[in-house]
Order: C-alpha cells, then sequence, then structure tokens
C-alpha cells in the first residue's frame, strides 16, 4: 500500500497570504505532508519567494521582483491583499520558510527563474545541502536549461519536472521525456493527465505530483489514476475529507 501525499500549495492559501510565513505555518499545523513555494533572486543576491514576476498582485508595491533589492521587497506588505486582519505580513526569504519548516515537512521549491548562470539553483542546492534538507526537499524546474544546470551542478537534490511544451496533451509527454533524460525523481502533471501518462511514469521510477485539487472528491478521481502528490490551495480541506493517510494499491 502507498500513502497520497498532500503539498500545500504555496502553503494554506486559501485561508492565509499566500507565500508568506504563516500560510506555511498554518500549512503544517494542519498535517500537510509537503509545502510549495516559488523562489526568485532579488537584484542583490535575496532568494526570494514570491509566485509572481512581479509584486503587484500580492503586495501594495510594483515591480519585478528581479529588479528591486531585498530591502525594497521587505518594505512591502504581503499581507494587506488578504485583508486588513493580515496587515503587515512580510514577503519572506527562503531560509526563513525553511526555519520554519525545521525539517518538519517535505519541501517542493519551484524555481522560477534559473538566474545568471545558473545562480538560483545553485543557491537553492546549496542551503539544502548546507541544512542537510537534502532527504525531505526537491526543485522543481520548468525549462530544459534550469534542469540541465541542476543536474549538473548538484545531482544529489532530488529534481522535478514541471510541465514543458505547447498543448497539454504534447507538454505532458514532453515533459516525462525530458524527465528521463535529467534524472528526475519525480514529475509535476496538469489536470489533463492520463492514466497511461502515469503509468509511464511510475514505469520510469518517477514520483506523480498532481497541480492541482481542492476537492477530496475530485481528488480521489486521480488517486485512481495513480497519483502520489496532490498540490492543492487548502490542505485542511483535503486532509479533512479523508486525505490524512489515504493508501490505494
Amino acid at each position: 500500500m502507498k500513502n497520497v501525499m498532500v503539498c500545500a500549495h504555496r502553503g494554506l492559501s486559501l485561508a492565509c497570504p499566500e507565500n508568506t510565513l504563516p500560510a506555511f505555518g498554518a500549512a503544517i499545523a494542519v498535517g500537510a505532508h509537503e509545502i510549495e513555494f516559488d523562489v526568485w533572486t532579488s537584484s542583490d543576491g535575496k532568494l526570494v519567494v514570491c509566485h509572481d514576476e512581479s509584486v503587484e498582485r500580492t503586495t501594495d508595491g510594483a515591480g519585478r521582483v528581479t529588479d528591486l533589492s531585498w530591502q525594497e521587497i521587505r518594505s512591502l506588505d504581503a499581507g494587506i491583499r488578504s485583508g486588513p486582519a493580515w496587515r503587515g505580513v512580510q514577503i519572506p526569504c527562503v531560509e526563513e520558510v525553511l526555519d520554519v519548516a525545521d525539517g518538519r515537512v517535505g519541501l517542493n521549491i519551484h524555481i522560477k527563474s534559473v538566474g545568471l548562470d545558473g545562480a538560483t539553483v545553485k543557491r537553492v542546492c546549496d542551503i539544502l545541502t548546507e541544512r542537510a534538507f537534502t532527504d525531505i526537499a526537491y526543485i522543481a524546474l520548468g525549462t530544459e536549461a534550469a534542469l540541465s544546470a541542476a543536474l549538473e551542478y548538484a545531482p544529489e537534490v532530488a529534481r522535478a519536472c514541471l510541465m514543458i511544451g505547447g498543448d497539454r496533451g504534447r507538454a505532458i509527454d514532453t515533459s516525462l521525456d525530458l524527465a528521463e533524460r535529467y534524472a528526475c525523481q519525480r514529475i509535476q502533471f496538469s489536470r489533463a493527465v492520463t492514466q497511461e501518462q502515469v503509468r509511464r511514469a511510475h514505469d520510469l521510477g518517477l514520483i506523480c505530483n498532481l497541480f492541482w485539487s481542492d476537492d477530496p472528491e475530485d481528488g480521489r478521481e486521480y488517486v485512481k489514476k495513480g497519483i502520489d502528490v496532490i498540490l492543492t490551495n487548502c490542505a485542511h480541506t483535503m486532509i479533512a475529507g479523508g486525505f490524512d493517510g489515504i493508501s490505494r494499491d
């Protein structure tokens, strides 16, 4: 029997400001098996946890993450978009998220941009190695260049291949090919994935993530296809709906 895991997408993002320390702390508190977060590098080299290329959607500021200094990013309010109760919540750096996780939860780290000469990939891998988190963490990469850089620099850090390619069906098959080529341990599928594609991934020895499901009944349909990890914005709902230790043959 094999457990199907719940990965809190950007933390408990349906209840808290996404990609913030309260969101990650809440996800851990409700029993999520993994947390997922997104990483960019600021203009002065800090590893910043933010999903979008720019800060407009989630903060009271403006500008591209990579064009802003860490001091400028730190001054932004990342909670106000979620309501006045969250006012003053800040964008965290990677080290702060790892401090909150403290080895208690799996880490799904989506590197949004490889950085100059793979700098972002290298720095994330270095931090995971320094903290001895390579047994609980993996980096999720969405370009062939990023996969190549990660494999070359730190083959011991597990890699997840994100969807790469054009239309959905072709993107899934392309991503499977690249996951095999770059010796990935995981692959993240879209909701368009078929049972046959999951079976092929398992034949390659890959753990299969699904992006995404927020409803337990919907999630069970993907469990039937063989999905191993479900990314969700409401880990508490999925766990309450039976995804705490749910298993299949």
